[in-house]
C-alpha cells in the first residue's frame, strides 16, 4: 500500500511517480465491503457502478453507504475513484447482543494491532445513537483482556473524518477504526480498510501553478468522477480523452493520473491553454507521467477541431463555460440561458467528427439553484448524433451543488449513436 504523499511501495506510486496503484491480484475469497460516499452520494454511486458494474448487486444503506461483496483490494479500488471517502470491511460473526458484541470487538481490535505495544482505536456511529458509549465500553473490555496500554480516539462528531483516521493512525496494523451502522433493525460493524488521501487531493488542487479561481474551478474530485463516468470498464492506457474547455487543466491532470494514454485539451482563451500546459508540466514532474501523450491547443469548442484526427477520441469529460458569476439574488437572463444552450449544442455537433462510434461525453451543465431551473437538455442535444446515457438505472442525470451556491452543476452523460 502507498504510504501517503511521502513515498511508495511496489504496489503503487505517489509523488515520485504515477499515483495509480498497479492492480493487485484478486482476493481468493469475497469480502463484504461497504463504500462510504462523500457529499454527493448519488453521483458517487454512479461513478462506482460505471467503473465496476459487477458491483451492481449491492445495496444502499443510510444514503451514503453501499454494501457489496467484492474480491478487489480496497486500497486499489479507492485509488480509482473520486467520490468514495472510505472503504470498510464488515466484521463478520459478531453477536447482536450488546455485551457479547463489545467483547468480540475488543478481541478483534487486539488481534488487528497485535504487533504494536499500544492499542489505538476510534469509533464512528452512523444512524445508531444507542451505541454512543460503545467506544468506552470497548476500551474497558480491552483493558480487561490485555495488559497493553489503550488509547481511544474521540471526536466532537459521531463520525471520524478521513483526516482524523490518517493523522491518528487508525488503519491496521497501527490502529483500528470501527463503524457502527444501523441497517433496519440490524447493527453492522465494519473496520476501515482504506481512506481517501485528503492531503493528495489538497496538493493537486491548491499546489498546481496553473490554478485560477477567477475563471471558475472544477474540483479535482468531480473531474475524476466525470472521467470515470465516461471511462466505464475500458482500460485507460489504451484510450484517448479530450476536454474542449480545459481551463487550468484539472480534467487533463486527473485523466493522466488515472493512466490515460492520450490526453487532449483545448480552450478559446490563450491564458487557459498556457495555464493547462503549466499544470501538466508540474504534474508530469510531481507524478512521473512520462507514459501519457499530451496535446493542448487554442481552439473555439463550437468549431470543428482541426488539431484532432477524425474518430480518434474515445471520451470527452468537460465543464464548459457556465455563464457569468452571479451575485446574491441575481439570475441569468433568458437570452443568456439561450446563448449557453446554443454554445453547448454547437460544441456537441463539433465533437461528432472526432468521437468514435459508441464514445461517451460527460459534461457538467449549469442550473439555477433557487428557484431550481435546468437548461433544456433536449435542445442541447437537438440535431446531434448523441443520446442521453442514464447515470443510474433510476436517474438520467444527477445534480451536483454545494451549500450556498447560486449555480449548480447538472452532470450529463451522452453516448454517440
Amino acid at each position: 500500500m502507498c504510504s501517503g504523499v511521502y513515498g511508495c511501495t511496489k504496489e503503487g506510486y505517489t509523488r515520485k511517480g504515477r499515483i495509480v496503484f498497479l492492480r493487485p491480484k484478486l482476493y481468493t475469497a469475497y469480502m463484504k465491503l461497504i463504500f462510504q460516499f462523500g457529499s454527493q452520494p448519488e453521483l458517487s454511486r454512479a461513478e462506482l457502478l460505471s467503473r465496476f458494474p459487477n458491483l451492481a448487486h449491492g445495496r444502499v444503506i443510510a444514503t451514503r453507504f453501499y454494501s457489496v461483496n467484492c474480491d478487489e483490494s480496497p486500497e486499489w479500488l479507492l485509488q480509482q475513484l473520486g467520490g468514495v471517502v472510505k472503504i470498510l470491511e464488515v466484521v463478520e460473526g459478531i453477536s447482536q447482543k450488546p455485551d457479547e458484541m463489545i467483547v468480540h470487538l475488543a478481541d478483534h481490535i487486539l488481534k488487528q494491532t497485535i504487533e504494536k505495544p499500544k492499542v489505538v482505536f476510534g469509533v464512528s456511529i452512523i444512524n445508531a445513537p444507542e451505541f454512543k458509549g460503545a467506544g468506552l465500553a470497548i476500551k474497558r473490555s480491552i483493558q480487561e483482556l490485555s495488559e497493553r496500554s489503550v488509547r481511544f480516539v474521540v471526536s466532537r462528531d459521531p463520525e471520524l473524518s478521513s483526516a482524523t483516521v490518517q493523522l491518528e493512525g487508525l488503519l491496521a496494523p497501527r490502529g483500528v477504526e470501527l463503524t457502527f451502522l444501523k441497517d433496519s433493525s440490524q447493527i453492522i460493524v465494519a473496520q476501515t480498510a482504506a481512506i481517501q488521501a485528503f492531503d493528495e487531493w489538497s496538493f493537486r488542487d491548491y499546489g498546481r501553478p496553473g490554478r485560477d479561481a477567477k475563471r471558475g474551478m472544477l474540483p479535482p474530485k468531480l473531474a475524476k468522477i466525470m472521467i470515470n463516468l465516461a471511462l466505464g470498464i475500458a482500460e485507460p492506457e489504451k484510450m484517448a480523452v479530450y476536454d474542449p474547455f480545459c481551463g487550468s487543466g484539472t480534467v487533463l491532470t486527473e485523466a493522466a493520473l488515472l493512466g490515460f494514454g492520450r490526453v487532449f485539451g483545448s480552450d478559446i482563451l490563450k491564458q487557459a491553454v498556457d495555464d493547462s500546459k503549466e499544470s501538466l508540466v508540474w504534474a508530469k514532474k510531481q507524478f512521473g507521467l512520462d507514459d501519457t501523450e499530451f496535446d493542448v491547443f487554442k481552439h473555439d469548442a463550437s468549431q470543428s477541431a482541426q488539431h484532432v484526427k477524425p474518430a480518434s477520441i474515445d471520451f470527452v469529460a468537460s465543464e464548459p463555460f457556465l455563464g457569468r458569476p452571479l451575485k446574491k439574488g441575481e439570475q441569468l437572463s433568458p437570452l443568456e440561458k439561450q446563448q449557453l444552450v446554443s454554445l453547448y449544442n454547437k460544441t456537441i455537433r463539433a465533437l461528432d467528427g472526432v468521437i468514435k462510434p459508441g464514445g461517451r461525453l460527460v459534461f457538467s451543465f449549469p442550473f439555477q439553484v433557487a428557484p431550481r431551473e435546468l437548461l433544456p437538455l433536449h435542445e442541447i442535444i437537438a440535431d446531434t448524433n448523441f443520446t442521453v446515457d442514464p447515470l443510474l438505472p433510476e436517474q438520467k442525470t444527477i445534480l451536483y451543488m454545494r451549500a450556498d451556491q447560486r449555480t449548480g452543476r447538472q452532470i450529463v452523460r451522452l453516448v454517440r449513436k
